[in-house]
C-alpha cells in the first residue's frame, strides 16, 4: 500500500516587505485583494494545524499542487520552500507551481529556481513534467503557471509538455504503476469561470483519453471537487481540494487535504480517498471516504 497526500493553494502569509516599485505591475490590485480580503481568509494557525495532522499520518509522499504564494514576490519564495521542508526531504515532497506563482513575467522562473529539489524527476532533473516514483504509485508533475494580465488567472500546460507527457504515460504504464497527474488547474469540464480557466485543457484531456492515467489531482479553485474525464479503458478520476489554509473567516471551504491509498496492481487497482479537514468547532477530523477503485 502507497499513501499519498494531497494538499493545494496555502497562499502563505504574512506578505514580506516591498515597495512601491514591487506593486507597479498585476501586483498591485494583487495586494488590495490581499489587505481587503485574503489575509483575513488563510489562516497560518489553521495552516500550522493541518501539517501537523499531516505529519502525525505517515503518507509515503506529499503532493502540493501550487499557489505557495500571494503576489509572487521574490522574497516569498524561499519561504515557500521552508514550508514544503516541513513534510519532511525533498524527495518525498513534490510541489508544482500555481498561477499566483508566476504571477508577474519577472518571477515565472523562480519556483524552478528555488524549489528545484521538490520539482525534480527520480534521476535530479529539474523540470516539467517530471516524474517520482513512490512504491506503486508514479507522481507526473505538470505546470500550468503561466503570467498572464490583472484579473486574469488562467493557465496553460504548453505545447512541450503536452508532447513529453503522452510517452510518459506509456512509458510508465508498461512499469505496471499507478499514474496520478498532477497540475493546478482544473482539466474537467466543470464550470470553472472563463478568465480562471486551463487554456489547453481539451488537449491534455485528448492525450489522457489515448494514453491513459488513473488519477488527476489539482486545485486553484479553493473547493473541493469530484469529476471525470475520459480515458481509453475507464473514466479518469480527477479530485481538487480546497485551500489548506482557509479558515472561519472566509466565505470558502474550510482547511481540508487528501490522503490516498494505493494498493493492489495493474487492471485490478484499489485506492481509497479520506479527507481530513477542520469542522465548525475548530477540530481536525475525518470528513468523508470513498473508494475510487
Amino acid at each position: 500500500m502507497t499513501v499519498i497526500a494531497h494538499l493545494s493553494d496555502p497562499h502563505l502569509g504574512p506578505l514580506p516587505r516591498f515597495t512601491p516599485f514591487d506593486l507597479m505591475s498585476k501586483r498591485g490590485l494583487g495586494a488590495i485583494n490581499y489587505f481587503r480580503r485574503r489575509r483575513r481568509w488563510h489562516d497560518m494557525a489553521v495552516l500550522d494545524r493541518l501539517v501537523a495532522d499531516v505529519l502525525d499520518e505517515a503518507p509515503d509522499a506529499v503532493a502540493v499542487t501550487g499557489d505557495l504564494t500571494n503576489l509572487g514576490l521574490e522574497a516569498e519564495f524561499l519561504p515557500a520552500a521552508v514550508f514544503l521542508g516541513k513534510f519532511g526531504p525533498a524527495d518525498k515532497v513534490a510541489a508544482i507551481p500555481g498561477n499566483h506563482d508566476a504571477y508577474v513575467r519577472t518571477v515565472a522562473t523562480a519556483p524552478a529556481r528555488v524549489w528545484g529539489a521538490h520539482m525534480s524527476s527520480d534521476d535530479g532533473r529539474i523540470g516539467f513534467p517530471f516524474v517520482r516514483r513512490h512504491g506503486q504509485v508514479a507522481l507526473i508533475g505538470l505546470s500550468s503557471a503561466v503570467p498572464t494580465w490583472p484579473l486574469a488567472a488562467t493557465g496553460e500546460v504548453g505545447a512541450a509538455q503536452r508532447d513529453a507527457l503522452g510517452p510518459l504515460l506509456e512509458s510508465l504504464k508498461a512499469e505496471g504503476l499507478f499514474r496520478i497527474v498532477l497540475v493546478h488547474h482544473p482539466v474537467a469540464e466543470d464550470g470553472t469561470p472563463w478568465m480562471r480557466r486551463l487554456r489547453d485543457a481539451a488537449e491534455l484531456r485528448e492525450i489522457i483519453a489515448r494514453e491513459g492515467a488513473e488519477l488527476v489531482l489539482h486545485g486553484h479553485n479553493h473547493e473541493p471537487a469530484r469529476a471525470e474525464i475520459a480515458g481509453p479503458e475507464r473514466p479518469v478520476p480527477v479530485i481538487a481540494v480546497p485551500s489548506c489554509s482557509t479558515g472561519v473567516l472566509s466565505h470558502e471551504p474550510l482547511a481540508a487535504y487528501n490522503l490516498y491509498s494505493v494498493g493492489g496492481q495493474p487492471g485490478a487497482w484499489a485506492c481509497e480517498v479520506v479527507t481530513r479537514g477542520f469542522t465548525r468547532d475548530g477540530s481536525i477530523a475525518e470528513t468523508d471516504r470513498y473508494a475510487l477503485y
